[in-house]
């Protein structure tokens, strides 16, 4: 079978360029090693990230001498930008359960009881769907006249627009990075698979003189890409696995935990979908490496 023909062709390749092979398969195994620490490592702060994000919300409080109609227009303004999707929650807290927050909220309650009234205000505790349509919510209802004229609209201005440009800023950043990684990895493998071919120049002089074709010349170099990217994406995994369970899972429990009292646990990437990625990586760095030096080199 041809194809047989090209994997022991290939396997011979590799045994008789046996520093060659190894330079191209270190090369990969650097190159998926890095990209899967970086992978779960980005996702992990962008879902860091957003899970701080999700806690953005909106307090609009209503002024005590507001009227019903006023508080139902205000109501429906709210639920009009939950139905076009700006807001994903609202929920009403009166004057009493504000005051029973409170008390939940405070070591000694018992100096509330001290008030000849209840001084906290009503309110709408609005839920944006995304963390920058808080704007858009304050911009709609910040002439409202059944606003507090105190308290008016509160929500973490500051914290928002900081988690905002922290989300777009490691977002874009992960994306060139690993644009930068791969693409050094293709030219670093294709480099090495130049090396094969040059040493293997009047083999492949003779093939295109018996009238071999393109593809009979192209596929045994081909194999050679994959099979070194392969190899070096399974000693990866192995190196990156071994660091996860001596390192990184004792580090993660305690960053979850400290998380997770804040109501802001965060998540990555599972490892066997990560090792899927990063074998199915490395054959494609080999053979995209292999191709584009193929078409550049041999001309074929």
């Amino acid at each position: 079978m041809r194809l047989g023909m090209f994997f022991r062709e290939a396997l011979r390749s590799i045994r008789a360029n046996a520093a060659i092979s190894v330079a191209a398969t270190v090369t990969a195994l650097i190159a998926v090693f890095i990209l899967g620490a970086f992978i779960p490592s980005f996702m992990y702060v962008r879902s860091a990230v957003d899970a701080q994000t999700a806690k953005v919300d909106v307090d609009v409080y209503i002024a005590d001498t507001a009227t019903v109609p006023q508080v139902n227009a205000l109501r429906e303004k709210l639920d009009g930008l939950r139905t076009d999707g700006t807001v994903a929650a609202v929920t009403y807290v009166s004057k009493d359960d504000a005051l029973r927050i409170m008390k939940e909220r405070l070591r000694d309650p018992s100096v509330l009881d001290e008030l000849p009234s209840n001084p906290l205000p009503a309110k709408f505790n609005v839920k944006p769907t995304e963390a920058e349509n808080a704007d858009v919510i304050v911009a709609a209802v910040k002439d409202d006249p059944a606003l507090d004229p105190t308290e008016g609209i509160v929500y973490p201005e500051t914290t928002a627009d900081r988690l905002l440009t922290a989300a777009k800023f490691v977002q874009w950043a992960g994306f060139i990075l690993i644009g930068i990684l791969l693409l050094a990895a293709v030219l670093l493998i294709g480099n090495t698979i130049r090396l094969s071919i040059f040493a293997r120049r009047r083999e492949v002089e003779v093939m295109r003189l018996v009238g071999a074709t393109n593809w009979f010349i192209r596929w045994p170099f081909m194999i050679e890409g994959v099979i070194c990217g392969l190899v070096g994406a399974v000693v990866a995994v192995a190196m990156l696995w071994g660091i996860k369970v001596g390192v990184v899972d004792a580090w993660a429990a305690g960053a979850d935990s400290a998380l997770t009292k804040t109501g802001s646990a965060a998540g990555t990437i599972a490892f066997p979908l990560l090792t899927l990625v990063l074998v199915g990586a490395g054959a494609l760095l080999g053979a995209v490496g292999s191709g584009i030096t193929l078409r550049r080199f041999l001309k074929v």
